[in-house]
C-alpha cells in the first residue's frame, strides 16, 4: 500500500512537495527523504507530531527515545511505520525540522493506493523555494566572539604578543 503525501509550509507560501511512501516505510525514512530533498542540515533535531483535522498537535514520534521507562516511552522514527499511524485519507502530520526554532512542515495524506509497493519514499513533485533551517552558529553571541565585550577587553589588556616578547624575551630562550 502506498501513501501519497502532500507537504506544505506555513512560512513559504508557494512551497509544495508530494512524496509517495510505502505504508511499511518508517518515519525515519520519510524524514530522510524530506531532509535530502530540502537540503536540511541532518544534525538538527526533528520530530513528527500527529495532528487532528484542525492541525492541533497530538502524539509525538521522536527522533530518539528520551525516556528510560518502558511505560512512558514514545515511538521513535526508526521503529514506527507510516501504516501504524496513518489510517485514512486526510490524516495529518506536523514535521518539525528545526526543533530549536520551531520550524515545521505540514503533511497530509492525500491518497492511498492499495496495489502498489515502494522500497523507499520518493519525491514525485516539488514547487517553490525550500523552507530554511536556522543554520547560523548558535554560539555566535559567545562573549569571546563579540569584539565589544568586556571579557574580550580583559584578554587584550595585556597587550599584543610582540609587545610581551620585547619585555620578557622569547619564551624559547628561557627553556
Amino acid at each position: 500500500m502506498v501513501f501519497k503525501l502532500k507537504i506544505i509550509s506555513d512560512k513559504i507560501e508557494n512551497f509544495v512537495m508530494h512524496i509517495d511512501a510505502d505504508a511499511n516505510s518508517t518515519f525515519f525514512e520519510l524524514h530522510e527523504a524530506i531532509q535530502d530533498e530540502c537540503k536540511f542540515d541532518p544534525s538538527e533535531l526533528s520530530t513528527f507530531i500527529l495532528a487532528d483535522e484542525e492541525w492541533d498537535p497530538g502524539m509525538e514520534i521522536a527522533m530518539f527515545d528520551n525516556n528510560s521507562s518502558i511505560e512512558n516511552s514514545i515511538p521513535t522514527m526508526k521503529n514506527a511505520t507510516l501504516g501504524d499511524y496513518l489510517k485514512e485519507k486526510e490524516d495529518k502530520l506536523i514535521y518539525v525540522f528545526d526543533v530549536i526554532n520551531q520550524k515545521s512542515l505540514y503533511i497530509e495524506l492525500n491518497e492511498i493506493v492499495m496495489e502498489k509497493k515502494l522500497n523507499a519514499p520518493i519525491v514525485t513533485y516539488k514547487r517553490g523555494l525550500d523552507p530554511l533551517q536556522d543554520t547560523s552558529n548558535r554560539f555566535e553571541n559567545d562573549l569571546l566572539i563579540d569584539d565589544d565585550s568586556e571579557l574580550q577587553d580583559i584578554f587584550t589588556d595585556f597587550g599584543e604578543l610582540e609587545d610581551l616578547n620585547m619585555i620578557y624575551g622569547e619564551i624559547g630562550e628561557v627553556i
